[in-house]
Parts: structure tokens; sequence; C-alpha cells
């Protein structure tokens, strides 16, 4: 299966960069850690007793990555004030690039993407386009967050929706920088804001701001640990800090530099407990996390879609049918199969995969909230998988979209194919 190579050099590559130090001539591994701890009695200098580090201390939750010598592993956990201990594991794309494409100096007619028309984005545009200024500073209160290999961030179709860049590589962050080198994250990126600019495509939300953070490498793979930096990192936004003004409001806060949506095309097996931690608190931050189903054609989402406070997107092709490969029980599906998007060096190309129709519901949700916060509407809360009312961003989601298969939820579609128009006629109701 396509995603099962990717995790095989995934694999490989981590692997061969896990340094390997040497005490006394005897090898000691160095490995990664994830761990929840009691941020009252903790000492952080356990670690540097152990022959260890602490890479990344997280806001949202009491958690900490942290790297050890492997036979040190068992005594930290026993440390004090440690609660839970994880080793760091594998996570990656959701859809393989094809060839590079070639630069090209002149930029093709606007086209509209056939899942673009599919979702019905266009009909939602004269409600809004993801851009909405409440307190006049000339930033929009509405973001998204694209976790994914980066972006091609002078792209004529996507530059001036790109509002930050970052890289977390391993635990260490870059900030100012984010190329995309693989191709998969300015795809997303673009089926969620590509620019209405007569060039190109366009994407759902074509005026929504993008914090394009790379915690993939350049081959689709990551870890487990960088994932839980970057969703930490889309909280606080360019300023650093969660909830600067106290409020106790962070998504849609004029006064915060927070995300309103997360979207995450990438996943994998068996993750650490503390990226639920992470996970759950962003969500009661009144954050909409969004990720892909998984491509492995199995009963079940894989992670991190599989938690119930994540959207999980399946696919569908243009004849509404879902491929073999999507994995089942998704909550909503969206276009996934001949999906063209920007891609690096000014080109554009078709990709498929549950990848490709995550960012459809991503743009969604975007939309949903800034045609609330325009008219003077509270953001909604992100909703549970069971809503069936108007009063969450997933409950709104649930009831708009076109329900395919059996009656009601079922196993291949969820609630249905997102319809992004209904959806954001039924916020402002």
């Amino acid at each position: 299966m396509r995603s099962k190579l990717l995790f095989i050099a995934m694999l490989t590559l981590l692997v061969l960069i896990f340094p390997i130090v040497s005490i006394a001539a005897k090898p000691v591994f160095e490995v990664t850690v994830i761990a929840t701890v009691d941020r009252d009695v903790f000492d952080k200098t356990v670690v540097d007793k152990l022959g260890g580090e602490i890479v990344y201390t997280a806001e949202l939750a009491p958690v900490i990555v942290a790297k050890l010598p492997s036979h040190a592993v068992e005594e930290f956990k026993k440390a004090h004030g440690v609660k839970h201990v994880s080793l760091d594991g594998f996570v990656y794309t959701l859809a393989p690039p094809p060839g590079k494409g070639k630069p090209s100096k002149e930029q093709p007619p606007q086209i509209i993407p056939w899942g673009i028309d599919r979702v019905n984005a266009v009909e939602a545009w004269s409600t809004s386009t993801g851009w909405v200024d409440v307190n006049g500073d000339g930033d929009s209160e509405i973001e998204v967050a694209v976790i994914d290999t980066g972006v091609d961030k002078d792209h004529p179709d996507l530059d001036k929706n790109i509002k930050w860049c970052i890289t977390v590589r391993f635990g260490r962050i870059f900030y100012g920088k984010c190329e995309d080198r693989n191709g998969h994250g300015t795809h997303v990126t673009g089926t969620i804001a590509a620019e209405d600019n007569e060039i190109g495509v366009v994407g759902v939300a074509p005026d929504v701001e993008i914090y394009a953070i790379k915690a993939l490498t350049d081959a689709g793979c990551g870890t487990w640990s960088d994932l839980v930096i970057a969703i930490d990192l889309a909280i606080k936004g360019p300023d650093g800090i969660i909830d600067i003004d106290g409020d106790g409001e962070v998504a849609g806060d004029p006064d915060d530099d927070s995300v309103e949506v997360i979207s995450m095309s990438l996943g994998g097996e068996s993750p650490p407990e503390e990226l639920h931690e992470i996970i759950v608190a962003a969500y009661n931050y009144g954050v909409t996390l969004v990720a892909a189903a998984g491509n492995e054609g199995a009963e079940a989402p894989i992670y991190p879609a599989a938690y119930d406070e994540v959207i999980a997107v399946g696919a569908i092709d243009s004849k509404d049918q879902v491929p073999d490969w999507s994995n089942r029980n998704p909550e909503l599906t969206a276009p996934g199969v001949d999906v063209l998007s920007t891609y690096p060096d000014d080109t554009y190309e078709t990709l498929e995969g549950t990848s490709m129709a995550t960012p459809h519901v991503s743009g969604a949700v975007a939309l949903i909230q800034a045609a609330r916060l325009a008219n003077g509407m509270p953001l909604l809360p992100p909703g549970s998988m069971g809503d069936a009312e108007s009063n969450t961003v997933r409950g709104i989601l649930h009831i708009t979209a076109d329900d395919l298969g059996t009656g009601g939820y079922d196993s291949l579609y969820g609630y249905g194919v997102v319809r992004v128009d209904l959806a954001v006629q039924e916020a402002l109701e």
C-alpha cells in the first residue's frame, strides 16, 4: 500500500538520523520521549542528570518532549512528577507525490477544480471568502493551520494568503522557513486557500489566512513529537502566547493569534497518549481539528483522525463513489480523487488520497466561522461526532451534508459529502 511505502521510507530516514553517542566506548542510543508531567513538582534538571535534554515544553498541556539515552528511559519514568512517558513514533502524508512539476513562467487561466465545484464552495462566496477583520487592524480573525510538508509561500496562487511560516524538525523550530520540497503541503494548502485571481485554481476559502507549519520532512515523513509541537505552536500563533489578554477566549479572539482550524492531511498508528492531551486542549480552546481518515482501506480511520475531537474525512471520486483505499467510518467525505491544486515552483498537480479530501472540509469550517464573525455572531464550538443540530460546527456539517449511501450515518460516507454553501447558510440561521 502507498502509505506503507511511505512508512518504510520514514522509518529508514529516522533510523539514520537518530544519533548514537559513545560513553566510555560503549554505544548509547539516544531516543525521543514525549512525557506528561505534573508542572507543580516536576524538576526539569532530572533530564540533565540522566544525560538528556528537554527540547520542547508545551503550553497547551503539561507535556514535554525530551531526548534521553535509551538506558535512562526507565529511570526517567520513575522520576518525581513524571506521570506518563511515551516513546516517539512516526507519522506520514496520506497521498503519494507525483513527479516534480516543471517551473512555469506563465500561469494558466483559472479554473474551478471539480472538487471545489462538487462541494458548492463558489455559492458560499457571496457570504464569505474566509476573510473577516473585526477590529479593523488589517488582519483577519480566521486562520487555518496546515500541518504538513510546508508550502511554496511565493506561489502566485497562494502568496497573499500565507500569514505565517514555520518548520518543526525533530524538536527544533525554524521561524520564517517552511519550504516545500515534497509538494503535498502546497497541494493541500491550495485546496483550502488558492486565490480567486484569474490564474491556476481556486480554493474553498480563497481569502483565508494560512499558518503553514512544516512538521513533515521532504520525504513526507515525520514524528509524533513534532506533531505535538506543531499543534502547540498553532494555538500560540506568531506572537507565541496563548490567550494574551487572559479572557479565556482564544479562537476567534482579535487579541489572540491562535488558529481557528487545524488541517492535518497526515496520520499514523499507535500515537502517544500525549498527542491526545494536546488535541483535547486545542479542542477545548474552540479550535476545530480536521484530519485525513487514511488510505489503507481499513475499517476505521487512523490517528489523529480517529480521536473523538477530530473530524475524520474520507474520499469520494467525481462520480460520488468511495474508493476502495479510503478508510471506512469517516465522519464526512469530500473530493479526494484527481484533485487539481497548487504545487511547488509555481505549478499545479493532480493528486489523490484522503489528504486531498481533508482540506475541502477545513476550508468549509473556515467559511462557517468567518461568516459568523462577519455577521456579529460568536464562533461556534467544534462539537462532537453525534451532533445533529446547528449549534456546533460539526452539527452544521452533519445536517447539511449530501446524505449518500444508506440514510443517515453510514460506514462509507459518514454523514455524507460536505456542502459548503449549505453549511455557511445554516451557520447564519
